[in-house]
């Protein structure tokens, strides 16, 4: 029951919002991950690298959709 009540507004949130909204958000997040795991790579070089590689890939990945949809 709570699945569907999730299911229902998941989808409803992807339908009202437009795609372009969702890469900018996704480039918006991958910059801060890269700026977070940047920091961070001075305590601990596991973490710091997962977050730049990461943050780069959500950059990079919504830059280049937004590239071929226009």
């Amino acid at each position: 029951m709570i699945d569907d009540i999730f299911e229902f507004i998941f989808e409803l949130l992807l339908e009202l919002i437009p795609n372009a909204v969702w890469k900018i958000l996704l480039s918006v997040v991958g910059i801060a991950m890269t700026v977070v795991g940047a920091t961070k790579i001075t305590e601990s070089t596991r973490l710091g690298a997962a977050l730049i590689v990461v943050g780069t890939f959500l950059f990079v990945g919504s830059l280049i959709s937004l590239y071929r949809s226009s």
